[in-house]
């Protein structure tokens, strides 16, 4: 796998994966809800620690600036 994923874009998705976590804590949220944005979150934690998105790649989207 070839990385894809940018600096801001993994700090946007770590806000993100804060953002839904606190709205859970305060059971802002049905159970349904809450579940998918639970596997949402979690698919967003994979993908910063592996550097890598699926849907970057399908969409031959790069945020990724490679040092030179």
């Amino acid at each position: 796998m070839k990385r894809n994923l940018g600096k801001r874009d993994k700090s946007v998705r770590l806000i993100i994966i804060a953002i839904i976590a606190i709205l859970g804590l305060f059971n802002e949220f049905s159970i349904g809800v809450a579940s998918v944005l639970g596997m949402v979150s979690i698919l967003l934690l994979v993908s910063i620690l592996i550097n890598f998105s699926p849907l970057y790649y399908v969409l031959g989207i790069s945020t990724y600036k490679e040092n030179k």
